[in-house]
């Protein structure tokens, strides 16, 4: 295997290693986010590092494009390239401010491309586990609240064990504390809920 072969691979499992962790991670906090604020940081953590997986991918790509030749350049991380005088010291300036916009013009793209290619997945995953898995319970309305001017109402609810407490969109605005909706959860999952009307209103 040559040194050529040899970096592209470096690239490509760190990219995929800082990815794939990310999307993991952002995956199994996803139903959780609105129990707390350190599944709201964990989500936030884990877009950091899907930010270092598209920065290795980004430079491979750019380095590709300018150098054809990854032995001109070695393995270095994206921290390197965007922080340090690294180009600019081996290459010169033209060759340093090229790479930096090469670098940017595909970052961005892709991190948000990882990004909604997420928001498809766990939408995917949501419909099909109360499509395939979905459990209906009647549940009492133990607080309110308000977000963006949605009514949402905050449940618990006892399954398998488990207390589970999640915080839900309200559809039908006269509800208040102390009044019972109907829910439907998967049994995959439970932090996969919705009001039954949200959710028959969704699958239409």
């Amino acid at each position: 295997m040559n040194n050529n072969l040899k970096i592209l691979i470096l690239y490509f499992l760190f990219s995929v290693l800082f990815l794939g962790i990310s999307f993991f991670i952002a995956y199994i906090s996803w139903w959780r986010i609105d129990q707390g604020t350190s599944e709201f940081f964990i989500i936030v953590f884990s877009v950091m590092l899907c930010w270092i997986g598209v920065g290795y991918l980004s430079t491979l790509i750019s380095s590709k494009i300018i150098f054809n030749n990854l032995k001109e350049i070695g393995f270095i991380s994206p921290f390197t390239l965007v922080f340090n005088n690294f180009f600019y010291e081996k290459k010169g300036l033209l060759i340093s401010k090229r790479i930096k916009k090469l670098f940017s013009s595909f970052a961005f793209p892709l991190l948000f491309f990882f990004i909604f290619l997420f928001y498809k997945i766990v939408n995917f995953v949501e419909r099909t586990d109360l499509t395939y898995y979905r459990i209906e319970r009647i549940v009492r309305i133990d607080n309110i609240s308000y977000y963006k001017g949605s009514k949402r109402a905050h449940v618990n609810l006892k399954y398998d064990k488990n207390k589970i407490s999640k915080v839900i969109y309200l559809k039908d605005t006269l509800k208040n504390i102390g009044d019972y909706e109907t829910i439907v959860f998967s049994s995959r999952n439970p932090y996969i809920m919705k009001s039954k009307i949200e959710y028959e209103e969704n699958i239409k």
